[in-house]
C-alpha cells in the first residue's frame, strides 16, 4: 500500500516535464519521392508556432537520417486560430543511398525557450549514380582525335595581323582627314580678337561673372601696385603671407588683415580653381575697392 502514493506521484513528474507535443496539423512535402545522390529537391514545411515564437530548421540531427539541408529560399507567416503558421521552402539533398524515412526537426524559440519539434517522417529514396560494384578510381581519358576540315593553324595569327593592318589603315585615314579639316579651318575662319579688360578694378568688374581667373587677377595686381605705391614695398614679388607680414611690421595690422585676406582669395581663384559665388565675388571687388581708397 505504501508504494501506491509513490507511483501516483512518479506518473505526475513525468507528465509535467517539457516534451514534444504531438502536432498533428504539422506537415512535410517533397517536390519528388526519388533523388539522385546530392540532388536538390524543394521541401515545403508547414509548422504551427505560439505568436511571439520564431520557427528554424536544425538539421544535421539523427531525425534527418543523411539528408541535408541547402538552403532556405522562403518563409511566410500566416496568422492562425492555435498561433502562427509557418511555410518555409527550403533546399535539400539526400547523401545515403537507398530509401530513408527522415523526420526534419524544427527549433520553436519563445524568449529563452526552445522546444525541439519533429515533423512527420516522409520517405525518400535515393539513387546512386554507381553500380553497387564500381570502382571508385578515375579512368583515363581517351587520346584526342583529329578532325576532319579543322582550321589551318595560321587562321588566327593571320585574322589578327590581317585586323590590326586594318586598324591602322583606318586610324592613318582618320589623322589625314582631321589634318586637311584643321588646315581649312584655319585658312577661313577669321580671327576674332577678344577684348581685354582694362588694367584696373573697373576692368575686374566687367569680367568678373564671365572670367572670375582674369577678375581676381586684375583685382591681385591693382591692390599690389597700390600697396607698393603706399608703403614703397615691392608688392609684386611678395606672397600674400609676405606681404600681410610686411604690413604688420609697418604697425596697420587691420589693413593687413584685409589684404592678406583678399589677396589669399584670390590665389584660390586663380591658382586652386576656387569659384565663389557671384555675392562672394562682389564683396571681394567692394573689398578691393576699400583697400585701394585708403591706401590711396
Amino acid at each position: 500500500m505504501k508504494r501506491l502514493p509513490l507511483l501516483l506521484m512518479a506518473v505526475v513528474g513525468l507528465a509535467v516535464l517539457p516534451s514534444t507535443p504531438v502536432r498533428g496539423e504539422d506537415s512535410v512535402r517533397l517536390s519528388r519521392t526519388n533523388a539522385l545522390i546530392g540532388e536538390h529537391l524543394v521541401m515545403e514545411i508547414r509548422v504551427t508556432a505560439p505568436p511571439k515564437a520564431t520557427v528554424e530548421l536544425t538539421p544535421g540531427t539523427p531525425s534527418w537520417a543523411g539528408v541535408e539541408l541547402v538552403g532556405i529560399d522562403d518563409v511566410t507567416q500566416v496568422p492562425g486560430a492555435d498561433g502562427v503558421v509557418w511555410y518555409i521552402a527550403a533546399r535539400i539533398a539526400p547523401f545515403a543511398p537507398g530509401t530513408v524515412s527522415f523526420a526534419p526537426s524544427v527549433a520553436i524559440v519563445e524568449g529563452s525557450e526552445a522546444v525541439t519539434v519533429e515533423l512527420p517522417p516522409v520517405q525518400l529514396t535515393a539513387v546512386a549514380t554507381l553500380p553497387a560494384d564500381a570502382e571508385l578510381a578515375l579512368s583515363p581519358l581517351p587520346p584526342p582525335v583529329a578532325i576532319a576540315g579543322a582550321e589551318s593553324p595560321l587562321f588566327k595569327p593571320v585574322l589578327v595581323a590581317g585586323g590590326l593592318f586594318g586598324a591602322a589603315l583606318l586610324s592613318l585615314a582618320v589623322w589625314l582627314l582631321l589634318r586637311v579639316a584643321g588646315r581649312r579651318v584655319r585658312r577661313h575662319v577669321p580671327l576674332v580678337a577678344m577684348p581685354e579688360a582694362p588694367a584696373s578694378l573697373e576692368g575686374a568688374e566687367q569680367v568678373l561673372d564671365t572670367d572670375p581667373v582674369a577678375a581676381y587677377r586684375l583685382m591681385s595686381s591693382v591692390v599690389k601696385s597700390e600697396l607698393a605705391r603706399r608703403y614703397g614695398l615691392r608688392a609684386t614679388a611678395l606672397t600674400s603671407s609676405e606681404l600681410r607680414r610686411r604690413l604688420e611690421a609697418e604697425g596697420d595690422r587691420w589693413q593687413a588683415r584685409l589684404v592678406g585676406g583678399l589677396l589669399e582669395e584670390c590665389d584660390s581663384v586663380i591658382y586652386a580653381g576656387y569659384r565663389p559665388a557671384a555675392e562672394r565675388r562682389q564683396a571681394d571687388l567692394t573689398m578691393a575697392r576699400e583697400i585701394v581708397e585708403v591706401a590711396g
